[in-house]
């Protein structure tokens, strides 16, 4: 581990000697990954970081290592560390290994989050441990938990690692969580340590400052990146599902394939076709028990010829031992996504990371060639965070207020928030509307200088619905599935309606289920093993493609790649038939449709597509369901006359309505137009190609 002369000191002999020793005699490890290794002396040195790798980069012990060699260096007492993950699986995952190295050193690691029992909690605030794994929503627990000392158990955090940084940043709760840390800032005024860990993105110093923000102190970026031509990609074409289920079965055989599907619904029906064809296969996805779950990833962990197919819930990190192949059905949502997954792969020494696409329709397996070629040419998707988080600044507002005791000086609640980037404008034009507004409808009471809970607030949010604020994202209702006393996990409503010709069959966890009762005031449904068939349904599974990719299969029809590398003969065939079949849809201008009225083919993503069917509207038309790629109107020859011809109507003002009300959290306490402004600046943002964080 030593080298570099007598007189240069290398960054491992810069660790801790405790942490040296555990290094190379506990973990017998003969060198650190090169993430690991660059990463020391910036941490060390107290840099606020992004330490980036591909899946199995070694990021979790790049962070942790330098960040227990300061606990040690420096006497850190106390809840020193917070540990933040988007999901309770992969802190799950992460505690065993992470527990074993503190324990090395004399230190301690102990879970909070929603599966955690009040008395393990109980225990943390008696005896905080050193270091703390948790989601955003489990620490948003915590700050308003009014019997908490705040202070004590918060107070002397100096250091916050984020995992799968990407994965915040790029929603809602991501500003959620630059709130929290602000938060814990405030408590004692010091400024804690922040280090995010990201799988490859694109601008990766642009998501370093959205991190960072306007904390003081140095920046670092550390990188890791894996040459294209280190991956072996394919892109088949099977034309359903069905077929999918039999490629799978006579490919790779005795050896262990992760499958992606990007809906629950195409996993428990490929699952389902994979077990009728001999399989051995597991089943991984959210709305599963966490029993079934664990036992899933512990059994494919275990074994060798075996499939397990899952949702992006095995994307971020979980650890589900050394992969031979992963397939991808269709196409996943973006570059970055399909960097996570490929990322899964090429963990031994004698092996190359590689990923199957097998396309079940066409519009897959042009974004799955699409995909490809965008990785090839160095393209990730930069990770944006959503404009105008304005119900989120509700959301704060009333989470500050139960933090301190349910009241809270005006200025506290504006000063906090103003630090945070993406709020400052939000707080500078729109605090004052806002705050009327909540004055108004009765859900805040001024008293001079201090903020207050309204009745209505204290209606919404006193006992349980407490919980419900630490979230700052809507669930869907969904039905627990029991059969007998043992928990298989949820199903959405949807899936509940009765056949005519029998009752409703089910598929959940890869297997069918009849259901035998429902009790609909408890959301429960009781079940029995089945042979027939199950299906499932799960509202809001279907997702638009970005401008990005939309634009690259464009490219794709007007000039097929020939004799592609990526391509298998069936895939190359079925390109050069859309190719052939979609000539016609190249064009800029809308295409008049024999039936009356138009379709226009823009090649430009579901986002960029809604606000032009809006534009399409303010012109005096009509239209239909949108798409990504295209999407069909009726206006009269006469109103685009009106309007100066195409180009003009698609410079209008679109009226838009709030599209996002059902999907944002709190969007009733917001003026209605402020909504829609926030509506049509997000669907904005989705629309242009690419983008900067904000």
């Amino acid at each position: 581990m030593k080298g570099g002369g007598a007189e240069r000191v290398s960054a491992f002999e810069r660790l801790h000697p405790a942490v040296q020793y555990h290094i190379v005699n506990s973990l017998g490890w003969p060198a650190l990954r090169p993430l690991q290794e660059r990463s020391i002396a910036p941490v060390l040195d107290g840099h606020h970081a992004l330490l980036i790798a591909p899946t199995a980069g070694g990021k979790t012990e790049a962070a942790m290592l330098p960040v227990l060699s300061r606990m040690l260096s420096e006497e850190w007492r106390g809840l020193s560390v917070l540990y933040i993950c988007p999901i309770k699986a992969l802190l799950n995952n992460l505690e065993a290994r992470l527990s074993r190295l503190a324990r090395l050193l004399g230190r301690t690691v102990q879970l909070w989050h929603g599966d955690i029992g009040q008395g393990e909690k109980n225990r943390a605030q008696r005896e905080p441990p050193d270091i703390l794994l948790t989601t955003p929503e489990s620490l948003e627990g915590i700050l308003i938990g009014g019997r908490r000392d705040h202070l004590r158990l918060l107070g002397g955090v100096r250091c916050v690692v984020i995992d799968e940084l990407h994965a915040f940043a790029g929603d809602d709760r991501g500003w959620h969580l630059l709130a929290l840390l602000e938060r814990i800032h405030a408590l004692r005024g010091h400024e804690p340590q922040r280090i995010g860990l990201s799988a490859t993105v694109g601008e990766p110093h642009a998501l370093l400052n959205w991190l960072a923000a306007h904390c003081a102190g140095e920046r670092s970026l550390v990188r890791v990146q894996v040459p294209p031509t280190e991956v072996d990609l394919c892109v088949d074409y099977a034309g359903s599902l069905r077929n999918a289920a039999i490629l799978i079965s006579r490919l790779h055989r005795g050896e262990k394939r992760l499958v992606f599907c990007d809906s629950r619904s195409r996993v428990e029906e490929l699952s389902i076709a994979l077990r009728a064809l001999g399989v051995d296969v597991f089943v991984s996805h959210a709305a599963l028990s966490v029993d079934t779950r664990r036992q899933a990833e512990q059994a494919f962990a275990e074994r060798q010829n075996c499939v397990i197919v899952a949702t992006s819930t095995l994307e971020l990190g979980l650890d589900v031992g050394d992969l031979d192949r992963v397939i991808q059905i269709d196409a996943p949502g973006s570059v970055a996504s399909f960097l996570q997954r490929l990322g899964r792969t090429g963990r031994r020494a004698d092996s190359r990371r590689n990923l199957l696409f097998i396309a079940t329709r066409d519009a897959g397996l042009l974004e799955s060639l699409a995909i490809a070629q965008l990785f090839e040419s160095g393209f990730v998707e930069p990770v944006v965070g959503p404009p105008m988080p304005c119900h989120l600044v509700v959301q704060q507002l009333f989470a500050m207020l139960f933090q301190h005791s349910l009241e809270l000086e005006e200025r506290v609640f504006t000063t906090t928030l103003r630090r945070i980037p993406g709020f400052a404008g939000l707080i500078d034009a729109h605090w004052d509307e806002l705050r009327e507004h909540l004055l108004a409808r009765g859900f805040l009471i001024r008293n001079g200088l201090l903020l207050a809970l309204g009745p209505k607030a204290e209606r919404a949010f006193l006992g349980r619905g407490l919980a419900d604020l630490c979230v700052s994202f809507d669930s869907p209702q969904l039905f627990t599935a029991f059969h007998g006393n043992k928990l298989l996990g949820h199903v959405d409503p949807l899936s509940l309606s009765w056949r005519r010709d029998g009752p409703t069959v089910l598929a959940l966890g890869g297997r069918s289920w009849r259901v035998v009762s429902t009790d609909w005031t408890r959301d429960r449904v009781y079940v029995e093993a089945a042979d027939e068939k199950g299906t499932s349904r799960w509202l809001g599974e279907s997702r638009g493609v970005s401008r990005v990719i939309a634009e690259q299969v464009r490219r794709i029809l007007a000039a097929p790649p020939a004799d592609s590398t990526l391509l298998t003969k069936r895939s190359s065939s079925r390109i050069a038939e859309l190719c052939a079949a979609q000539e016609d849809t190249l064009s800029l201008t809308p295409l008049r449709l024999q039936e009356g009225g138009f379709e226009w083919w823009t090649y430009a993503g579901l986002a960029a597509n809604i606000l032009l069917a809006a534009r399409i509207a303010a012109a005096g038309g009509s239209c239909g369901a949108v798409g990504s790629y295209s999407f069909r109107f009726k206006i009269s020859d006469a109103a685009v006359t009106a309007h100066g011809g195409w180009d003009a109507i698609r410079k209008l003002t679109p009226r838009l309505e709030p599209l996002d009300r059902q999907r944002i959290k709190f969007a009733e306490l917001l003026p209605h137009d402020l909504l829609a402004e926030m509506s049509l600046r997000r669907i904005n943002a989705k629309s242009r190609p690419r983008g900067g964080l904000s």
